[in-house]
C-alpha cells in the first residue's frame, strides 16, 4: 500500500532532500509538463518499480535460505555464511530506497497531473498562457511539495505567482474541496478505529515538534 505523499514529504531538511530527490527523478524541461510527457514518465517508472521488486523479492528470499542454511553450521561456516547476508542486506536496503524514490515520484506524477488538469479548467484562455509563461516545471515542483501537493493551496500559490486576481477564478479555487478536511471526514469511521487514528496523528505531531526544537 502506497504511503500519503504528505507523510513521505514529512519533515524540514528532509522535505527538502526528497524535493530535490523528485527533481532528479522527473525528466522534465523548463516548460511546465503536458499530460502526454506526465503520463510517459509515471509509465517509465512503473515499469522500473515492476522489475524491482521480483529483484527484491529474490534477494530476501535468498537471505532467508541463507539464514535457514546456517542452523546446521558451526561458528566458522555461520561467519562465512554472514558475510553473505551482509552483501545481501545491504543490496536490499538500497532497492529499497529506489523504490521509495520510484513510489514517491509515482505519487508526485499523479498529483501533479490532478492539479495541472484543474489547473486548465479553471485557468482558461490567457490566464493559463498567462501560466505557462511564468511557471517552469521546476518552480511548480516547488510550489507543490511547499504546499503539501494540497490541490487547493498549490493553485492559489499559482494565481499569486501570476498575479491573476480575477475573481471568478479565485471563487473557483475556493469551491474546491478542503483536502485537509476530507482527509479527517470524507469517509465514515468505525468508533474503535479512532484511538489509533487519534495515536498515529499524535506520534506524527510529537515527531514535528521534535524536528522543530532541534
Amino acid at each position: 500500500m502506497r504511503r500519503s505523499l504528505e507523510l513521505l514529504l514529512k519533515g524540514g531538511d528532509e522535505k527538502m532532500g526528497r524535493l530535490e530527490s523528485l527533481k532528479e527523478t522527473f525528466g522534465f524541461g523548463a516548460k511546465l509538463p503536458s499530460e502526454e510527457e506526465i503520463e510517459k514518465e509515471r509509465m517509465r517508472l512503473s515499469m522500473k518499480e515492476e522489475q524491482s521488486i521480483p529483484e527484491l523479492r529474490k534477494s530476501k528470499d535468498k537471505w532467508k535460505k541463507l539464514y535457514e542454511e546456517g542452523k546446521d553450521k558451526d561458528k566458522y561456516e555461520r561467519r562465512a555464511l554472514l558475510r553473505q547476508m551482509n552483501r545481501i542486506e545491504d543490496k536490499i536496503a538500497t532497492k529499497d530506497l529506489e523504490l521509495a524514490k520510484v513510489d514517491l515520484g509515482i505519487r508526485a506524477l499523479d498529483k501533479m497531473d490532478s492539479i495541472l488538469s484543474k489547473g486548465k479548467e479553471i485557468f482558461k484562455g490567457e490566464f493559463w498562457n498567462k501560466i505557462e509563461g511564468t511557471l517552469t516545471s521546476e518552480k511548480m515542483m516547488d510550489i507543490m511539495v511547499s504546499e503539501n501537493f494540497n490541490e487547493k493551496g498549490v493553485l492559489k500559490k499559482v494565481s499569486d505567482i501570476a498575479n491573476i486576481s480575477d475573481k471568478h477564478v479565485q471563487d473557483e479555487i475556493d469551491q474546491l474541496p478542503d483536502e485537509e478536511v476530507e482527509a479527517v471526514w470524507g469517509k465514515e469511521i468505525e468508533t474503535e478505529e479512532l484511538d489509533g487514528i487519534l495515536d498515529k496523528k499524535i506520534k506524527d505531531k510529537k515527531k514535528s515538534l521534535e524536528i522543530e526544537r532541534f
